[in-house]
């Protein structure tokens, strides 16, 4: 993939988002971090202690439990929505655009956060998790990418 020198690269994950700039040639990427942004991944326990609802039918001796709600993908969720913000607030400055590599759950929520004029100055989506990767294995991804 030819990444412009100065481009940014955006990886978000549930927890974690991480801004690096292109230091390098185009098609010999080398990102620099500019910023890392964490998102404290609190236990389930912490986040809500309420048990699954219980539902009873008067005619008969059935009972069902509804399913709990997962307040730990909901924070995820949250956390990319506030990343999408960002971005947007990135793209307006860079002139030279924004990759965005994001996990495939972040992603959808991210795309649909995002402001039009953002996403017609994505360079590249790529729906990939984005573990506890430095920028040496981030760039030799993007350098392999084909977009």
């Amino acid at each position: 993939m030819k990444l412009r020198k100065d481009s940014l690269v955006v990886a978000v994950d549930g927890t974690r988002m991480s801004t690096f700039r292109n230091a390098g040639e185009a098609f010999a990427p080398q990102l620099e971090l500019t910023e890392e942004r964490h998102n404290p991944s609190l236990r389930t326990s912490e986040l809500g202690t309420d048990r699954p609802g219980r539902s009873f039918q008067s005619k008969s001796p059935r009972r069902g439990a509804h399913e709990i709600t997962d307040l730990q993908q909901q924070e995820e969720d949250r956390f990319a929505i506030e990343a999408a913000k960002q971005i947007d607030e990135m793209a307006a400055k860079s002139k030279e655009g924004v990759v965005l590599i994001a996990a495939p759950r972040a992603m959808g929520v991210i795309r649909t956060s995002l402001k039009p004029e953002t996403r017609k100055q994505l360079l590249a989506e790529i729906p990939k998790a984005f573990g506890p990767e430095d920028s040496e294995s981030l760039a030799a991804m993007l350098a392999k990418h084909e977009a």
